[in-house]
């Protein structure tokens, strides 16, 4: 590979897969990713993996959904790091867009950033209803004299952080 090669896209260059070395120059951008994650699993209309950004807590805190235009959403409710997130993976921010989208106008940007908003809503929105169950079972175990054990005092902090997390995304 040239220099050259090597500082281009993958979208650009081929993806490939490091599984079974299959080259994706063409694929879906959602077809280029899942296959860089780790414990990728169906979730709702999308998927959630583990965060490839090496942070505590990253167990099934990414999640990825498909725009109706084919552009991949993502966001971690552990580190709230697309740029990390994708550098760890060594793709760059126009690799979450199909070829035909990959408009640099200000318009199109904001487009893009209005679709990656409106995923959010619904993945925060998810972590929420999921968090808040933890909150209210750590509640009432407290309010029925049960004191949490260190497990339960961890997660009931995990919780917090992902809904500070979700909290940033609805803002």
């Amino acid at each position: 590979m040239t220099t050259a090669q090597t500082r281009r896209s993958p979208a650009v260059t081929g993806l490939r897969d490091r599984t079974t070395n299959t080259t994706y120059a063409h694929a879906k951008p959602i077809d280029r990713l899942l296959p860089l994650l780790q414990h990728v699993h169906p979730y709702g209309t999308g998927f959630r993996s583990d965060c490839p950004n090496g942070h505590d807590h990253a167990r099934g805190s990414l999640a990825i959904t498909e725009g109706d235009d084919g552009a991949v959403l993502l966001h971690c409710f552990a580190c709230n790091d697309t740029r990390g997130i994708l550098g760890a993976l060594g793709l760059e921010l126009a690799d979450l867009f199909p070829e035909s989208i990959r408009d640099s106008s200000p318009e199109a940007r904001k487009s893009a950033q209005e679709a990656f908003k409106r995923n959010g809503w619904g993945a925060a929105l998810g972590v929420l209803e999921r968090e808040a169950t933890v909150v209210e079972i750590a509640a009432h175990d407290l309010a029925d004299g049960k004191p949490l054990d260190n497990a339960d005092h961890e997660r009931l902090l995990l919780a917090c952080e992902r809904i500070h997390g979700a909290r940033e995304v609805l803002a």
